[in-house]
């Protein structure tokens, strides 16, 4: 799995704009990250996507959080076992 995860990463932080990514699990220990992704966001991304997730439609797909600031802007998804930040300059 881990080597999947690193392809994964790698592929991604390869798209144009994307700074950072970072994969944590549901108790928010990291599981990889690329580029600039902060590793102290870890908990903080995975208890974000859990509560927005609570927000949800419980019939309906986990919706994408999107944090906007003057220094980038921050996607975050959560599935099943697995959480996943975005970060892309602005």
């Amino acid at each position: 799995m881990e080597r999947t995860l690193e392809m994964q990463l790698e592929e991604s932080i390869h798209n144009p704009g994307i700074t950072g990514v970072l994969c944590v699990d549901n108790n928010g220990l990291c599981l990889g990250a690329k580029g600039s992704a902060p590793l102290k966001a870890c908990g903080s991304i995975s208890a974000l996507a859990g509560q927005a997730a609570k927000l949800a439609n419980p019939n309906g797909p986990t919706p994408v959080i999107c944090l906007e600031s003057e220094h980038g802007i921050v996607l975050i998804k959560k599935t099943d076992k697995l959480t996943t930040a975005l970060f892309k300059s602005s």
